[in-house]
């Protein structure tokens, strides 16, 4: 019951913080814009075709992909350069913003109308980005281990393959290591969600201790935090499935249905933050109800 209570609850305060969600919007369209529009110059210019180009960017040919590295390589890796770039500079970013939207979670009184979003959430953003960089850095270590175990599965499951001309056999084990991937990946995101969510709730400056009790936190309380991710998770992907299906059946050959296109676009992308706002909101509702300090708290 816990869980599917945290889990409305993160849906209902996502949906009552309208304006950061179109911050967190406003964000990732900067970013993405400036290498889509650089990108799609570059491919109208190249292939002289516009439709072609739009083509391109929907269904991402790798013959023309190769073939444009081939005869266009020096403008291709200034794009991939660019590319890079703003990944870095996203991941700065998004260490940033975390620390606005758990700020603002844990104010719920200072949103209403004689208050500004604004002031409050970049307050949070600036006060503990420092914190949250720290609490990057330290994560390397869990993502070395996830890398080890990634590894050493592959190196365990080789062997059941190597002389195996077993097709069935090869491609039910690939879905193993990609599921375990995703699995261990999704696990250390979630320990950082709660280490970040305990250094605000408790304005802590020990991140590394932090860190430590949200594992044991997790660890703890297995299934209910495995469940109020993966709830989410499931609604992220059905979303995107659904604006996937959307976009399938609209013909991308004249100006209206392009601005649809793009419209339903920006709809996605403002669902991108209302899942992840709402992931934090029930996250930081579940940890109130049960703190890592609370050791005797078992597993319901």
């Amino acid at each position: 019951m816990k869980v599917l209570k945290s889990y409305s609850q993160g849906i209902k305060r996502s949906t009552a913080e309208g304006k950061m969600v179109w911050l967190l919007w406003l964000v990732n369209i900067l970013f993405a814009s400036v290498i889509y529009f650089t990108f799609s110059s570059f491919l109208t210019r190249t292939l002289s075709d516009r439709a072609a180009a739009q083509n391109f960017l929907k269904t991402f040919d790798m013959n023309t992909f190769f073939e444009l590295t081939t005869h266009h390589g020096r403008e291709v890796n200034t794009i991939v350069s660019l590319g890079i770039f703003l990944l870095i500079s996203y991941i700065f970013a998004s260490v940033f913003l975390n620390g606005g939207i758990l700020f603002t979670l844990i104010h719920p009184t200072k949103t209403n109308a004689k208050k500004r979003l604004a002031p409050l959430f970049f307050q949070g953003a600036g006060k503990f980005f420092g914190r949250f960089f720290r609490l990057l850095i330290y994560s390397l270590i869990l993502w070395f281990v996830v890398i080890i175990a990634v590894s050493l599965l592959h190196m365990i499951l080789s062997s059941f393959t190597e002389g195996n001309p077993n097709e069935a056999l090869l491609f039910y084990l690939i879905l193993v290591r990609v599921a375990v991937a995703l699995f261990l990946v999704f696990m250390v995101k979630m320990i950082l969600d709660y280490a970040r969510i305990k250094i605000v709730i408790e304005d802590s400056r020990k991140i590394f201790y932090s860190l430590f009790q949200a594992m044991g936190f997790v660890f703890r309380k297995w299934w209910s935090t495995l469940a109020i991710y993966y709830l989410y998770l499931l609604t992220a992907a059905a979303i995107a499935v659904f604006f996937w299906l959307v976009q399938e059946v609209i013909e991308t050959h004249s100006l209206l249905p392009i601005l649809i296109s793009f419209l339903i676009g920006q709809i996605f992308i403002l669902s991108r933050g209302w899942i992840k706002v709402g992931l934090q909101s029930a996250q930081m509702a579940f940890y109130k109800k049960t703190p890592p300090g609370r050791l005797e708290d078992k597993e319901e």
